[in-house]
Formats: structure tokens, C-alpha cells, sequence
């Protein structure tokens, strides 16, 4: 058995050190979407600032990189080699687009809107590459539903820049927003994530896949896709106060029925799997973000078909913090080790840090996505409604702080770990010696 190496020794690059700029920025990005989802009005933006801050910056960095890294590895073709170069033009649109809305710059809104929906195209169009290039590949389908979401982050930019342009109106804006967040969420976030937890998920839960998660996972993502559209074009048209808006508030709720049912066929294997499996903190957050995902989605049905607002709050929050957050952090923790630890040793290292904890800071978020739902919802009343709230937040906060605490010191032990020991001084020769003692 070969020895493990000593410490400084120069080793291979880490197996996911291209990741490491893409999880920092996320990691900023959600710093500063905790940080203005907490103040509230008190900063600049307000709560639209720390959704999007969330969206833009966290959610959709992510995607960027990690669907060209999985869509090369699941079909051996090379990758474009423009990752890098559409990040940046993506984080420039991003920028100028949250500026010009928040100054009130129309034309430096309409400048953002198109870098980041033209990073998207690019990003869609080396997808199509990979995909067409791929020679047999089992979960090519995966590529398809990352396409997919790609196709749906152009249509919430389109609605989003109608929005934003202040060309929408009296009711029709209602339902442009409404559709704009869900082509966003369940489109651009929730496809990307449905499709790689069927091949991802066991990865990191360190078990194999379900025998039926592939056999239900090509036709949910399907279907999911084509009820996604169907869905946020009826909610488009919702806005209207006539019987064809009430007509397509109906044709909004089945087609949101058709995505829950695939979110459940997806997402249900995921769940069983992780029962059998090692509960460490990463597997515990994923497992419950795929049991959140159907059950937010479900949920989603319920509101539009009884048009309650309280409950379309209440599923914005899960899908945002018990979904889309809780599956970032736990995916964020698992790569991060092979990320940036050099060698066996200190991945082993960063993932014994990681691990601290394991079990109350899954806990602690998945509570306080539960109050936070509860919060939301109309008969709670606006008495217990705040001090749910409030704790909601409090372990939300917590178990956020935590993990990137844990983040912080296991970097910091790789780092120390990659240090090269002090050198030595080399004993000098027995003439010397002999002529310091003259």
C-alpha cells in the first residue's frame, strides 16, 4: 500500500479545482443575499435585492458552471473552453442590471438584461454541441432538461425586462411577475436541479442510484418542461379580470399538477435511497431539498386553484430557502473538499471539519423552513406570524453561518496543510565547529 504523502509534498491538482472560483463567488453572492434578505427595507433593494441577489447571483452562477462540467462528463465531448468568459458576462449583466433597476436607469436595466439572457444563449447552444456530440450516453436526457432550463431562464429574462421596463400595467403585471418567478424557479433552477439529483444525488448520498429513478426520470423531465411552459404561459395570461384570464388561471393550476407529479417521480427515488445511507450533514440538506421540492410544488397547485396569495408566498419561500438554498449548501459542502484539498489527506481533512455538527444543521434549516412556511400561510395571523417569522429566520441564519463557518476552517486546515514545513538549517562541518570553540 503506498505511503500517504507528507506534508508540502506537491500532488495532483484537486479533481474539482476548476469549481473552487465559481463556489467562492456563490458563497459571496449568498453572504450579501442573507445579509439584505435580513435588513429587509433597511438597505438599498429591499427584499427584490435579496432574491435576485439569491437567483442571479448564487443560483445561476452555479448552474453555469456545473451544467457544462456534468453535460461533459455524462457525454465524454469537449466543452467550448467559454465557461469562464460567459461567467463574466453573465456577473457584468448581473451587475448592471440590479444597478439600472435600483437608480432607475432604463437603459442600463435593458444593457444587463442582455448580457445575462445572451450568456444563457451561449450556455444553451454549447449544451445542444455537447448533447449532439454525445455518442450513446446513458443519461443524455439529463442534457436535454438542462436545455430546458437554459430555454426557460430566456423566457423569465424576456418577462423580467418587461417588468423591469415598466411596460406592464394594471393586472397584467401580476401575472407576468407570477410567471416571470416561475419560469425562473421551477424553470431555470428547478429542471437543472430535477435532472441532476437523478444521477448527482446518490453521488453524494455515497450510494448507488435507484434501479426506476432513470426508467422515471426521462419522462418526468419531460412532461415537466412541457407543463412548465403550458404553466408560466397561462399565468402570463392570468392577468387578465375576464373569464379567459379565470380560464387560464385553470389551465395554470393543471399544468403546475403535471410539474409536481415529475418533481415526485424524480425526486421520490432520491428520498428512498437516502434512508439506507450515511446521514452526514451534505446528504441530510439534499434529501430534504428533494422532499421539499414536490411538496412546494403541490402546494403551488393548491394556491392557484384557490387563488390564495398567502400560499403562493408560502411556496416562494420553500422553493427558494427549503429547495434551491438547502440544495446549494449541501452540494456546495460536498464539493468544496475536492475543490481545493491537494491530496487524500486534506480532502479527508476538510470533510472531517465539514462534517461537524452534521446532524443539527440540516435540523435547524429544515425547522426553520417549516415556520417560515407556516408564517405565510393566511390563518396563521399576523400575531404568531412575526414570532415565527423571526425564529424561522434565527435558524435559517444559524445553520447558514455554520456551514460556512465549518467552509472557512476547513479551508483554512487544507491551506495549512499545503504549507510547506519550515526548512531546517543543515548541520555544518566538524572544521567549523572546531574553529567557532577556538
Amino acid at each position: 500500500m503506498p505511503s500517504a504523502p507528507a506534508r508540502g509534498e506537491t500532488l495532483a491538482r484537486p479533481p474539482f479545482a476548476h469549481l473552487a472560483p465559481a463556489l467562492a463567488l456563490a458563497a459571496t453572492y449568498g453572504v450579501a443575499a442573507l445579509l439584505w434578505a435580513l435588513a429587509g427595507d433597511a438597505l438599498p433593494g429591499g427584499r427584490w435585492l435579496a432574491v435576485h441577489l439569491f437567483t442571479l447571483g448564487v443560483v445561476s452562477n452555479l448552474v453555469l458552471v456545473l451544467t457544462v462540467h456534468f453535460s461533459a462528463t455524462i457525454t465524454h465531448a469537449p466543452t467550448d473552453g467559454a465557461t469562464w468568459l460567459r461567467l463574466a458576462l453573465f456577473n457584468a449583466g448581473t451587475l448592471a442590471l440590479l444597478a439600472g433597476l435600483h437608480h432607475d436607469a432604463r437603459a442600463a436595466f435593458l444593457l444587463g438584461a442582455l448580457g445575462t439572457t445572451a450568456a444563457v444563449a451561449w450556455l444553451l447552444a454549447a449544451l445542444i454541441r455537447m448533447r449532439r456530440r454525445a455518442l450513446g450516453a446513458r443519461f443524455a436526457f439529463v442534457v436535454r432538461a438542462y436545455e430546458h432550463g437554459a430555454a426557460a431562464f430566456l423566457l423569465a429574462g424576456v418577462l423580467g425586462a418587461l417588468l423591469g421596463a415598466g411596460d406592464l400595467a394594471g393586472p397584467w403585471h401580476g401575472g407576468v411577475r407570477l410567471a416571470h418567478l416561475t419560469a425562473g424557479t421551477l424553470g431555470w433552477a428547478g429542471l437543472v436541479l430535477l435532472a441532476t439529483v437523478v444521477f448527482f444525488g446518490p453521488t453524494v448520498l455515497r450510494t448507488r442510484i435507484a434501479p426506476h429513478a432513470s426508467r422515471l426520470a426521462v419522462p418526468a423531465l419531460r412532461t415537466a418542461a412541457a407543463a412548465l411552459l403550458v404553466g408560466v404561459a397561462a399565468l402570463a395570461l392570468g392577468g387578465a379580470e375576464d373569464a379567459a384570464g379565470r380560464l387560464a388561471d385553470v389551465v395554470a393550476a393543471l399544468a403546475l399538477a403535471g410539474y409536481a407529479l415529475a418533481a415526485t417521480a424524480v425526486c421520490a427515488p432520491v428520498v428512498q435511497v437516502a434512508y439506507r445511507t450515511e446521514r452526514d450533514a451534505h446528504g441530510l440538506m439534499l434529501a430534504a431539498s428533494c422532499a421539499w421540492f414536490p411538496a412546494a410544488a403541490w402546494i403551488g397547485v393548491v394556491a392557484l386553484a384557490s387563488g390564495s396569495a398567502g400560499l403562493l408566498d408560502a411556496v416562494g419561500r420553500i422553493a427558494l430557502v427549503g429547495v434551491l438554498a438547502q440544495a446549494i449548501l449541501g452540494s456546495w459542502s460536498y464539493l468544496l473538499p475536492m475543490a481545493v484539498g491537494v491530496g487524500p489527506a486534506a480532502r479527508a481533512l476538510a470533510r472531517r471539519r465539514l462534517a461537524r455538527l452534521g446532524r443539527a444543521r440540516p435540523a435547524a434549516l429544515n425547522l426553520g423552513v417549516l415556520l417560515l412556511a407556516l408564517a405565510s400561510v393566511p390563518a396563521t395571523g399576523p400575531a404568531l406570524a412575526t414570532p415565527l417569522a423571526t425564529t424561522a429566520w434565527a435558524l435559517i441564519v444559524a445553520a447558514v453561518a455554520l456551514t460556512l463557518a465549518l467552509a472557512l476552517s476547513a479551508l483554512h486546515g487544507v491551506l495549512r496543510e499545503a504549507r510547506p514545513p519550515p526548512a531546517r538549517p543543515s548541520p555544518r562541518p566538524r572544521d567549523e565547529e572546531h574553529d567557532d570553540a577556538r
